[in-house]
């Protein structure tokens, strides 16, 4: 009796048990490398869009405020704001995987009927770099970025 009640017993034994934990550590040890590399390239990707909604959406907002807005440069950081107060009115971090050669501080000057002025020291076109590609962004003087990738 003790016998045939053993054959229908379910569940596992410690050997499937340790079997099932060895399979899921090497999963998981393929997996998470590669997804970090996964996020670290979507933030990548999403630092180039940025650089061309910051000139959009500066002389947009320009527009619909009524006001004279600047772009500028502060680190790694593009920010928008009332020209020459502190206040900071939209914020967009590059990532650190992304190079330009934008220089610090004031990179344009968004007037009220959505005009773009760029600054003396703002190179047109300007690249970017980014995943080990080169794109070239020019500026129009509504805002719109045309972005063209460069040849290696």
């Amino acid at each position: 009796m003790i016998q045939s009640l053993r054959k229908y017993e379910i569940g596992l034994t410690i050997l499937e048990l340790l079997l099932v934990v060895a399979v899921l550590g090497i999963l998981l040890s393929i997996g998470i490398p590669w997804a970090a590399g996964l996020l670290k390239g979507q933030e990548a990707h999403s630092s180039l869009n940025s650089l061309r909604q910051a000139f959009w959406q500066g002389a947009t907002l320009a527009s619909s405020r009524g006001e004279r807005l600047e772009l500028v440069r502060s680190g790694n950081s593009l920010l928008l704001r009332p020209q020459g107060r502190t206040q900071v009115l939209r914020r967009w971090d590059l990532s650190q995987e992304v190079s330009t050669d934008l220089p610090p501080g004031q990179l344009a000057v968004f007037t009220p009927p959505g005009k773009v002025e760029l600054s003396p020291s703002f190179p047109n076109p300007f690249t970017v770099r980014a995943k080990g590609k080169s794109y070239r962004y020019l500026v129009s003087r509504i805002g719109e970025v045309k972005v063209e990738p460069l040849a290696p």
